[in-house]
């Protein structure tokens, strides 16, 4: 019986580290890059006071920029 229960227990953890690493593994889709948007944004870093102002925005990945590892604030133009 202990080792049937420790058979179920390798397979339980076989399969989640078999779909965690497999997830880590995968390429995610690749964005075209002339699916954008013409915009004027400006953000600025709460950091350091960086401002920043985009032209083209792609469609796909439309969320703010990071400085210093924080996402910027948008300001209003």
């Amino acid at each position: 019986m202990e080792y049937l229960i420790a058979f179920f227990i390798g397979v339980v953890i076989f399969r989640f580290l078999k779909n965690s690493i497999g997830s880590l593994a995968s390429v995610p889709p690749e964005i075209d890059p002339t699916d954008v948007l013409e915009t004027s944004q400006s953000f600025i870093c709460n950091v350091c006071g960086t401002e920043l102002t985009v032209k083209l925005q792609s469609v796909v990945a439309n969320e703010p920029p990071k400085h210093c590892k924080e996402e910027m604030t948008p300001i209003e133009n």
